[in-house]
């Protein structure tokens, strides 16, 4: 069975070759497939070695199956002193258009070096950039069959029957695909969609629908315990085994939080990170086009399940500056897993943390309407695979649906069982040149919100000579940024830095009244704060304010 759209995934040149224009961030589009992890590993050197001096390439661990989990670092000079934004894809294996996405902002970002807005961005900012978490699962784009894998590469004992791998999915129509397979029964709880009867769902007895269909995913029951393709290659869901709201004992999600390898190198990474001020996800779950609502019944109990209420408004603002500067809509809710590393950003670890797929199925006429120039005549459908199916109608996009075709399946004997539906990756990562102007509207939105991170200035300086050799020194500390210097749920979690305003006294000086260091909680924009010393001593003295987050800021003092 020839695959012309997945075909022009996986063939076609790898390397996107960059704008020679520094004044915008368009770069030819790219045309070529979703890279395997050789290919990925070779455009992540070479984008290094194109813009040595502004780009670091580094491995923070391995994989289950010994592949570096890359870390990519873009800006100019000492990242660790300086304020930056993690940008995290890979996560959910089968979201390669996040991947993609997280590769493409890296090098528009560094096309666009030459012009003197991001050339000062990239001097006072960093962006840590880890495309592929889950570098093994990935691997199953290109592998045979090809199936939607989120599992790492270890090995697990899902059905808990003491074996291993004993009941994988098989290609029982020989296409390369694995998909799903229906079998006509009565005890069946499916019926086809009345708005696309290629679709699939759950019979609604208040409609008067009964089941008629058994569906399961396209296999067999090598075990005979029932349940199909339970127990196959690929272990640990990595966006199910992080630590807040771990599902235990829940097949995926690992022995215990935080079990596989790649997770712990991105943990461990970024709570030796303390600079960094947000986390950015692309992935399943969407808080980007629409901000999570505070909710004091989730912030009052002993685990706080909500986001805080100082928080709240900030999402709500960077909500707004998403959905302004992307100008993307219809985004679809987007629910958050358990135990997915985007809240366990912000729950635990104490960051700003937002997350989007970044690219999704926009609204689409049917083609026939569209060539006559008149709206479309179907009603719009809730269903995400309708929805789906009708844009790549729309788009002329092929074999993105594997038709249902009979077959003989050993462990339905004699009933009518047929193999089909949506292609593998399909609906959450469409053709590679769909997501350049995707990349372009995010690395719009990214800039933007760099630029409004958090600034700490000291002004108002002023000195006043005092007897017995002693100088008041009074200043104001402002946040001159349009964000706060951090969460309020970084300081629940008193891992976060905290904002600190400090007089550096030199030799024969003492701070003999008012606090040598302060530290406080985060300042909101455009906050300030007034301090003041009583300084013992001669010469030059420090005054300091700031937090790894923000950056730090000193002012030299004279003392009288």
């Amino acid at each position: 069975m020839k695959q012309p759209f997945l075909s022009a995934l996986l063939a076609g040149s790898l390397f996107l070759f960059l704008s020679s224009d520094p004044a915008a961030f368009a770069q030819a589009p790219p045309t070529g497939p979703y890279p395997n992890f050789t290919q990925l590993t070779n455009r992540l050197r070479t984008l290094t070695n194109r813009h040595n001096g502004l780009a670091q390439l580094q491995s923070i661990g391995k994989s289950h199956g010994g592949r570096d989990i890359w870390l990519l670092t873009v800006g100019r000079g000492n990242a660790a002193r300086k304020p930056a934004v993690a940008v995290v894809a890979g996560v959910e294996a089968g979201h390669l258009a996040g991947t993609e996405l997280a590769v493409q902002l890296a090098e528009k970002l560094l096309a666009a070096s030459g012009q003197d807005s991001v050339a000062r961005l990239l001097n006072g900012k960093m962006f840590y950039i880890f495309p592929s978490i889950n570098p093994d699962a990935q691997e199953q784009f290109t592998a045979r069959p090809r199936y939607e894998r989120s599992g790492n590469g270890a090995d697990t004992d899902d059905d808990r029957d003491g074996r291993l791998n004993e009941d994988p999915f098989e290609d029982l129509n020989r296409d390369g695909l694995i998909t799903h397979i229906r079998i006509e029964d009565p005890t069946g709880t499916f019926v086809p969609s009345p708005d696309d009867p290629r679709v699939l769902v759950k019979a609604d007895p208040g409609k008067g629908e009964t089941g008629r269909y058994i569906v399961i995913s396209e296999g067999n029951d090598n075990d005979r315990d029932g349940a199909f393709n339970e127990d196959g290659a690929g272990g640990v869901s990595l966006d199910r085994n992080f630590t807040f709201d771990y599902p235990i004992f829940i097949p995926g999600s690992g022995e215990m939080a935080v079990s596989e390898p790649e997770n712990r190198a991105l943990l461990d990474f970024l709570y030796k990170a303390p600079n960094v001020y947000a986390v950015f996800t692309f992935g399943p779950y969407n808080n980007l086009s629409e901000a999570p609502k505070f909710d004091r019944s989730k912030t009052t109990r002993r685990i706080i399940t909500g986001v805080l209420e100082k928080d709240a408004p900030v999402g709500e603002q960077v909500s707004r500056l998403y959905n302004s500067q992307t100008g993307l809509k219809d985004a679809p809710a987007g629910p958050p897993a358990k135990g997915n590393f985007a809240q366990t950003a912000y729950y635990h670890y104490g960051r700003f943390s937002f997350s989007t797929p970044g690219w999704w199925v926009p609204k689409a006429a049917t083609p026939a309407d569209t060539a006559k120039g008149k709206k479309p005549d179907a009603k719009p459908s809730d269903n995400e695979e309708v929805k789906f199916l009708r844009w790549a109608e729309s788009q002329n996009l092929r074999d993105v649906f594997v038709p249902w075709q009979p077959i003989d399946h050993p462990d339905f004997p004699g009933r009518k069982a047929e193999v089909g539906g949506l292609a593998p990756y399909a609906r959450l990562n469409p053709p590679v040149s769909f997501l350049n102007d995707a990349a372009d509207r995010h690395l719009k939105f990214l800039t933007a919100f760099a630029r409004r991170m958090p600034v700490i200035d000291i002004v108002n300086v002023r000195t006043e000579k005092l007897s017995d050799g002693l100088t008041r020194v009074t200043a104001q500390v402002v946040n001159t940024g349009l964000l706060p210097t951090g969460s309020e749920i970084g300081d629940r979690v008193r891992f976060v830095p905290k904002m600190k305003v400090e007089m550096n006294t030199g030799t024969g000086q003492t701070v003999v009244s008012g606090r040598k260091r302060l530290l406080r909680a985060p300042m909101a924009a455009g906050e300030s704060m007034e301090v003041s010393f009583i300084v013992s001593g001669t010469g030059r003295a420090t005054l300091e304010a700031g937090n790894a987050m923000t950056g730090m800021k000193s002012v030299e003092i004279t003392l009288r």
